[in-house]
């Protein structure tokens, strides 16, 4: 939102003033700009001192006892008005990798690297290039003197074709040494004993099981002794709607419950203001009994057109009868009656054994079985409906979300180009004079139109399309949340780099030149590569006014702030809302954050050679929002969803596509050069050079590092104690068939059902590839994963863990939870609830003075919904 909001203040005020006169304007359109944005973000970070120590929920949600294990917490900040500076300065990066997750750490990591490559090439292209530009006699003026613009001498590009050897070899460089070291980190992260005892380092998700294997007994033949559980996924859709019913009229008799003593106290209170006297029940034997008819609570059984009914007296009558269905439906299953999709989860005694498993390849001259696998699973990001779908429909839909993403890419330029006209509408009439009597509207409406209303839109349209790719990633059968925030990343860059810079960047170059270009269409290549470098004016601006407010509206955390005291306060009716809010740490979507950031990337390095002056407000504005970013994964945000850093490492990939950009611009620029003089052959030739090795450089590299990317190399773990050796207390607990099983073959995890080897041991326990040795054997083991992840052992193994959620146990928040009352109604309530058979309890919440709903939450692990966090 915010985001989008700059976007177009700022194109509109540079529009504006392009059209006012014909000479360049980036000095004056830059501090017309950046004074009213600093000044907003001056005022947001006084803002967030002011309340920082009043609302710590919000600013320091993860010092909060309860609201994060205590071995993740970050140490509670002073609480002077900048003493908090001193602590904040003190943490490191790492204190995030050790008291956060993988996803967290690697982000801020991401945009501290993205600084350093832009510091980098300001030392590498400043002293260079802005001498040439400068002096390049173009005739030029303000900030475009400092462009590639200003070159009227094509001899002057032999500096930029080499400055860009440097510059960019130095970025392939960072990029690989960084998926080095995610890959060691990673792995050093994955074999700590707190990870390779989790549950989901020691389970594989496996899709497309064909029918003959879709069996306990024939799953154990393949793994073999190996395998201690297996979860076959059922295809239980009717209990699943069943459930869904039941959880329903369970929200409806908690919420109705509520509203009746929220109501029945503030008519009581009302009463006791007239007579001067305080709220007592009438009848204190039973509060209950002044109730009118017309106060109790009701909903329709079908939406507008079904029956009235009383809200609680129907629910205490069906949710019995729901609760009895269910049962009867899951004892279904459990009989071996009910119908099993063509997917399972198998447990495995050891982390290294998963990995094999995970790894592991059939005959080639048979069809691939047990495909698509997935490792590192959490159970309550599993997607269970997607579970079912068969591999030609989960084909079928993929190619129709990428069918639609790609249609919404190109298309989407309508939309926005219609909300861009709006901001200059006005403009519009010098050229189109139908459009005349735009300039008789009043200018308060006026300004409403071109100002506020495409800021609305435009913000609108761009928050629609990560939700779109959300939902379509759903639709085409992603098994997992990290599988969906994957595809979203995938697809929402793509949108990012099409829509928000190569439309914006030629469209900005197009409009400064569109009367030439009417008046002699055959200069329209060479006016839009002269004027091409003076785009990167708006996107000088851009870094700072992201930047600036990036890092203010971090700080202040704003959705938390809406989240816990606005809707928490309107919306907040039941203790169980109150609760969830609360207790809720707010995470990124890393689908839609990495995209946004590493598009900026890629302008940055576009704009590098042709405008090096971006290099210096992009690394103002990615040092901002380093800050801010990690003054929220220090001190407030959890994770959303867990794809153990693999976001990163998408993200490295896709900042290349920037390299890819900037080489292909100069050789585009310099290959029209060439019309006018010979002396830009020079440069061409090393510039086409260059991208062959860029070509040639990524593919080596992809090819090298894959095999290490998404998978622990065998021979590490094999070295590896805590992955080989279950722990004493899981087996103890037990839940499912221990390796001791001797119904199964112990050699049957290197063979297929039928007997054939799956996959030579040594073959994939250490990837031929001359990249391996290149993974430093100190970031294996990295020394700052300490204590925590030494000595933090998962205790919440069950049997019902990746069960499906419909035949899992009732959940222990499965309980109606009341406010106390000073009437006593909610002990009425409690009461009635039990004798029907529900579990119901009025315990650590109660109204307040002003009958709004409170809990306790400095004891959030004793209320009756606590569920103490999970290391899955």
């Amino acid at each position: 939102m915010a985001s989008s909001t700059l976007y177009s203040l700022v194109r509109r005020q540079q529009n504006k003033q392009d059209a006012a006169q014909n000479t360049s304007n980036s000095a004056s359109s830059l501090v017309s700009t950046l004074v009213p944005t600093i000044l907003i973000a001056a005022a947001i970070f006084i803002v967030f001192l002011v309340l920082r120590n009043k609302l710590a929920r919000v600013f320091q949600a993860r010092t909060f006892d309860g609201l994060v294990a205590k071995d993740a917490q970050t140490p509670a900040p002073k609480t002077s008005f900048l003493g908090w500076l001193s602590d904040y300065r003190q943490l490191s990066d790492e204190h995030i990798l050790q008291h956060s997750s993988l996803d967290n750490y690697f982000f801020v990591r991401y945009l501290k690297m993205l600084m350093v490559i832009a510091f980098v090439g300001c030392c590498v292209t400043w002293p260079i290039l802005f001498p040439v530009n400068a002096t390049g006699k173009g005739g030029q003026k303000q900030l475009d003197l400092l462009s590639m613009s200003n070159i009227a001498n094509p001899n002057r590009y032999y500096a930029h074709a080499l400055t860009a050897w440097v510059f960019f070899g130095f970025v392939l460089f960072v990029v690989v040494r960084e998926s080095l070291y995610f890959i060691g980190v990673r792995q050093a992260y994955f074999m700590t004993s707190f990870h390779a005892q989790r549950l989901s380092s020691r389970t594989v998700l496996f899709l497309g099981i064909p029918k003959e294997s879709l069996s306990e007994q024939a799953l154990r033949q393949v793994f073999g002794h190996h395998v201690r559980k297996i979860w076959i996924v059922p295809d239980c859709e009717k209990l699943e709607d069943k459930i869904e019913d039941r959880d329903d009229l369970w929200n409806k008799l908690e919420t109705g419950e509520m509203k009746l003593i929220i109501n029945e106290n503030k008519k009581a209170q009302k009463q006791a203001k007239k007579k001067g006297a305080s709220a007592n029940p009438t009848n204190p034997s039973d509060p209950l009994a002044s109730v009118g008819k017309k106060d109790w609570p009701t909903h329709k059984l079908k939406f507008l057109i079904g029956k009235k009914v009383d809200t609680i007296q129907y629910g205490r009558a069906e949710l019995p009868k729901l609760n009895k269905d269910i049962q009867e439906m899951q004892n279904e299953h459990f009989d071996g009656r009910g119908k099993s999709s063509s997917a399972a989860f198998v447990e495995f005694s050891s982390q290294a054994a998963a990995q094999e498993a995970m790894q592991f390849t059939e005959n080639k001259k048979k069809k691939t079985k047990f495909s698509p696998r997935y490792i590192q699973v959490h159970p309550e990001q599993v997607i269970w409906k997607n579970l079912a779908m068969s591999k030609a429909s989960r084909k079928l839909k993929m190619a129709l979300a990428t069918t639609v993403v790609t249609l919404m890419t190109i298309f989407w330029a309508i939309p926005v180009a219609f909300v861009g006209s709006l901001s200059n509408v006005n403009y519009l009439t010098n050229e189109l004079p139908w459009l005349g009597f735009i300039n008789s509207i009043p200018d308060v409406i006026l300004g409403v139109v071109t100002g506020l209303l495409p800021v609305v839109l435009l913000a609108v349209l761009v928050a629609l399309v990560p939700i779109i790719c959300r939902q379509l990633a759903k639709f085409a059968g992603a098994p997992t949340l990290a599988v969906v925030e994957s595809k979203t990343q995938s697809w929402y860059f793509i949108f990012q780099v099409i829509q928000v810079f190569l439309i914006t960047t030629f469209s900005s170059a197009a409009s400064s030149v569109v009367t030439q270009i009417v008046q002699n269409p055959g200069s329209a290549v060479n006016l839009l590569a002269k004027n091409l470098p003076k785009a990167s004016n708006f996107y000088i601006s851009y870094f700072i006014l992201q930047g600036l407010m990036i890092f203010a509206l971090q700080i202040l955390n704003i959705a938390g702030l809406l989240s816990i005291y606005v809707l928490g306060k309107i919306l907040g009716k039941t203790p169980r809302k109150q609760y969830t809010r609360w207790m809720q740490l707010i995470g990124l979507g890393w689908g839609s954050e990495y995209p946004k950031i590493t598009n900026m990337g890629v302008i940055m390095l576009s704009y590098s050679c042709i405008a090096p002056l971006v290099l210096g407000f992009a690394t103002i504005g990615f040092a901002l929002m380093y800050l801010g970013f990690r003054y929220q994964f220090l001190f407030v945000l959890g994770l959303k969803v867990d794809m153990n850093g693999e976001g990163y490492l998408k993200a490295l990939r896709q900042l290349l596509v920037g390299l890819y950009l900037a080489t292909w611009c100069l050789i585009g620029l310099f290959a029209i050069s060439v019309g006018d003089s010979r002396a830009a052959i020079g440069p061409l030739v090393l510039m086409v050079v260059f991208l062959v090795v860029l070509i040639v450089c990524n593919v080596l590299v992809n090819a090298g590092l894959k095999p290490l990317e998404s998978n622990i190399p065998l021979d590490l773990l094999a070295g590896n104690q805590a992955s080989r050796v279950l722990s004493a207390e899981s087996t103890e607990e037990g839940h499912g068939y221990d390796s001791d099983d001797t119904r199964a073959d112990p050699n049957a995890l290197h063979n297929t059902s039928n007997g054939a080897p799956i996959v030579n041991k040594g073959e994939r326990a250490q990837p031929q590839n001359e990249w391996q040795p290149s993974v430093p054997k100190d970031k294996r083991k990295s020394n700052f994963l300490t204590s925590r992840f030494e000595n933090a052992i998962d205790k919440s193994r069950a049997k019902a863990t990746y069960m499906h959620p419909a035949l899992a146990a009732p959940k222990k928040d499965m309980v109606v939870w009341l406010a106390q009352d000073k009437l006593g109604i909610s002990r009425e309530l409690v009461r009635g609830n039990k004798e029907a058979g529900i579990n119901s309890t009025d315990e650590f919440a109660w109204l307040n003075e002003k009958n709004k709903v409170e809990w306790d939450t400095t004891q959030p692990e004793k209320v009756p919904i606590y569920d103490e966090v999970r290391y899955w």
